[in-house]
């Protein structure tokens, strides 16, 4: 396990310990642009939070630590049970339906507002359709994804 690795799962190990929370932390390094960082917790619910507020806030604490410990900014994405991981494969066949509608209607299609990863995923995973190209467009929060016929 690399070092940054490594400084993940001790930060995020700690962060659960001090919040009084159990869990599992494991790395995974496969993804070449970030590495993700799923817990597997019996309180997974808490963690989570309604619509996955508390996870966000749980990943945004824990770039913070771990960036100041690096001294620059690290990618990484954290998970609960695999709570993301699930959101991004719905998130994937709406999207697929949105392009096979775009093609078949020859309007654009817009997705909900998305963070920048959940909007990388869409880009790759709707890349080598035929007829169709997606851009992201807004600001901040309200930014999507449009996907175009061509």
């Amino acid at each position: 396990m690399k070092a940054e690795s490594q400084k993940i799962k001790e930060t995020i190990e700690k962060l659960l310990e001090v919040m009084d929370f159990s869990g599992v932390v494991q790395i995974d390094e496969q993804d070449g642009d970030f590495l993700k960082a799923n817990i597997q917790s019996a309180e997974a619910a808490y963690l989570i939070g309604c619509g996955g507020e508390n996870l966000l806030a749980l990943q945004h604490l824990s770039r913070a630590i771990v960036s100041k410990k690096e001294e620059a900014p690290v990618r990484f994405i954290v998970d609960v049970n695999d709570y993301q991981k699930n959101r991004f494969e719905l998130a994937k066949e709406m999207a697929v339906s949105a392009a096979g509608e775009a093609v078949r209607t020859r309007q654009p299609r817009w997705l909900a507002p998305m963070n920048a990863y959940e909007r990388r995923i869409i880009h790759v995973a709707l890349a080598d359709v035929s007829d169709i190209k997606t851009e992201s467009e807004g600001e901040g929060e309200g930014r999507r994804i449009v996907i175009k016929p061509i």
